[in-house]
């Protein structure tokens, strides 16, 4: 950002005094100018930070579906299982642990689904104006860049007409610069004006955008934070359905059992012969040995001997006792649907009050260039003058 050099504003003469009006002038425009531009680069950094997080979202909202379900799954699978007497009590506990947790977790699913509802319209709104904001701030770049060249050539004319000595000559480049500077200024008034106009619109919108930016860089956290719980949700459902099929499986046990007969002719009479011996079997899925079968003791007893050896190496490898991460991002979604809601509505406006005006900063470019032109030709002829 410029400033006015002191030492050619105290050095300039009362007939500069439109050339130093101008200097002053240009300077403070300048300024609202680089203000201007940074606020509206900071904006559209902000809008492009919105827009990547919230690509998060849809991730987020399939994450919680598939947590919400990972968690049915896990509390069914445990109401089956606590049919083991070895492990009823603990599963039945986790039980409970789990449907706590899930409670919660349907809460945030049915706010991700509220924010997926206005995240696609708000994106949509971001694709649309970030290319305006950024066609905005390379004008005022260029614009400003345009002011400090001005700024410069102005001054370099001021002190060389200051350093001539007191002739017509000197009056006349005097007189050409103030009159030269008289039609400029207002055009640097006017827009100056329109600047300040444009930063109250830039600096709301930009508060705004630094508050989502706040809240949707949450996102990020909340989806590490459901990857953590299902890093332990999936190692317990694999667990436990590995428990589930052992449960279906069959126990085939033998008990007892009688001779077998055959028959053969003899004299034309059938005749039974002993020619073998039947096994008697019994047979039950685990589930229903777990329940309780109607059978006598030493069958049962053979049954659970039977099951055992099926049912052990599973338990072996099941892990109830787990520790569920906690969830704290979760209050991010709760408040994001109207904050997604509210920026949309709050940003729209100053965008295309800037845009708007982008044909504005282009006409107040090209009027400085033309008349930074008109300086350099007054500062060639009054160094000229000043080698003669």
């Amino acid at each position: 950002m410029s400033t006015v050099n002191s030492q050619i504003t105290d050095a300039a003469t009362q007939e500069l005094a439109a050339a130093n009006k101008l200097m002053h002038d240009v300077s403070t425009t300048e300024g609202n100018t680089a203000k201007l531009e940074a606020d509206t680069k900071s904006l559209y950094n902000d809008l492009e930070t919105i827009d990547n997080d919230l690509a998060v979202s849809k991730k987020i909202n399939t994450a919680l579906s598939d947590i919400d379900s990972a968690l049915g799954e896990a509390i069914d699978l445990l109401e089956v299982v606590s049919v083991i007497p070895e492990i009823g009590a603990e599963a039945a506990e986790l039980k409970d642990t789990l449907s706590a947790f899930k409670k919660p977790i349907d809460e945030a699913l049915s706010a991700s689904n509220d924010v997926e509802k206005v995240v696609s319209p708000v994106r949509n709104a971001i694709e649309k104006i970030a290319p305006k904001v950024q066609q905005v701030d390379k004008a005022l770049l260029n614009l400003m860049n345009r002011e400090n060249s001005l700024i410069a050539a102005l001054g370099n004319a001021i002190q060389c007409i200051d350093s001539l000595p007191s002739s017509s000559v000197k009056t006349s480049l005097g007189n050409g610069l103030d009159a030269a500077a008289e039609k400029v200024d207002p055009i640097v008034l006017d827009f100056d004006a329109v600047q300040i106009q444009l930063l109250n619109g830039i600096n709301s919108a930009e508060a705004e955008a630094q508050k989502l930016v706040g809240m949707v860089s949450g996102l990020v956290s909340l989806q590490n934070q459901i990857n953590a719980i299902m890093n332990v949700l999936n190692p317990l459902i694999s667990e436990l359905n590995e428990v589930k099929k052992v449960l279906s499986d069959t126990i085939r046990v033998p008990y007892g059992g009688y001779p077998k007969v055959c028959y053969k002719h003899v004299l034309g009479v059938k005749v039974p012969y002993p020619c073998g011996w039947h096994t008697v079997y019994f047979s039950f899925s685990v589930d229903d040995i777990l329940k309780g079968v109607d059978v006598i003791k030493p069958v049962m007893d053979l049954l659970n001997k039977a099951m055992e050896k099926v049912l052990d190496p599973v338990l072996k490898a099941l892990h109830l006792n787990i520790n569920l991460p906690s969830i704290p991002g979760l209050g991010v979604l709760n408040d994001l649907t109207s904050a997604l809601n509210s920026f949309e509505n709050s940003i729209e406006a100053p965008i295309n009050a800037l845009a708007a005006d982008l044909s504005k900063i282009e006409s107040v470019y090209a009027q400085l260039e033309t008349y930074e032109q008109e300086l350099d030709k007054i500062y060639q002829s009054c160094s000229v003058e000043l080698k003669s």
